[in-house]
C-alpha cells in the first residue's frame, strides 16, 4: 500500500482553501501551537462574552482532536452558512438563547412574543434565568459548536472536518504567530480554526 505524503497533500489543500471567497491566508498549527490554543481557550471560557458568563467551546475542542489543524484568516467577504447555530445559551439544561445567521429566522423570532432579539443576531427566551449567580454556579453557560461548511466538504483530500470560532485571546495568539507569513493588516479580519483528517 502506498503511503500518502502528508506534506504534499497539505500543499495541494492550501491553495484550494485560499481560493475560497473571503479567505486571506491559511496556516497549519504545530503541536505546541495546538496546546497553547487549547489552554487559552479553556482559560477564556471561564469569562466569555465580556464577563457575562462562562462557556464551553466544544467546536475548538473538536477541531483540535483531528489529525491536521489549520487556522484560516477571513475578511468580511467570507460567508458562513445561514443555517448554522454556532453559539447557544443554556440555562437549567435547556436552550434559552442562540446566535442566528439567517435574517429570515431572526424576523420570525421578532414576531414571537416569547423571545427577544438582542443586537439583531442573538435570540433570547423571555424569562430565562441568566443572572450572574446562574453563571457562577454553572446553571447557565454558553456553548460554541463546531460546524461543517460546503467549501471544505468539496475538497476531496479532506474528511471529518470541523470548523470552529476561537475566542479573542486565541485569535490574538494566532495573529501573532502568523503575522510575518500572512498579511493580517485588515482591521476587520477574523479567524476560524479547521480540524480535519486526510481521506
Amino acid at each position: 500500500m502506498e503511503l500518502i505524503n502528508e506534506k504534499e497533500v497539505l500543499e495541494n489543500i492550501k491553495p484550494k482553501m485560499t481560493n475560497i471567497r473571503g479567505v486571506v491566508g491559511v496556516a497549519e498549527l504545530n503541536e505546541e501551537q495546538r496546546e497553547t490554543v487549547a489552554c487559552l481557550e479553556e482559560e477564556s471560557m471561564k469569562n466569555v462574552l465580556a464577563g457575562m458568563g462562562r462557556g464551553k467551546n466544544e467546536g475548538v475542542k473538536e477541531s483540535l482532536s483531528r489529525n491536521i489543524v489549520m487556522v484560516f484568516f477571513i475578511n468580511i467577504d467570507f460567508e458562513l452558512p445561514k443555517d448554522v447555530d454556532m453559539m447557544k445559551l443554556y440555562s437549567g439544561g435547556e436552550i434559552v438563547g442562540m446566535a442566528l445567521m439567517d435574517s429570515n429566522r431572526i424576523k420570525e423570532f421578532k414576531k414571537d412574543k416569547n423571545y427577544v432579539v438582542i443586537s439583531d443576531f442573538f435570540v433570547l427566551k423571555k424569562g430565562a434565568k441568566i443572572n450572574s449567580s446562574a453563571f457562577a454556579n454553572g446553571e447557565a453557560y454558553f456553548v460554541f459548536n463546531g460546524i461543517q461548511i460546503d467549501q471544505f466538504s468539496q475538497i476531496q483530500e479532506i474528511k471529518d472536518h470541523v470548523v470552529s470560532i476561537p475566542s479573542p485571546p486565541v485569535f490574538d495568539f494566532l495573529k501573532e504567530q502568523f503575522r510575518d507569513k500572512i498579511d493580517l493588516s485588515d482591521p476587520q479580519l477574523g479567524a476560524l480554526i479547521v480540524g480535519f483528517n486526510l481521506s
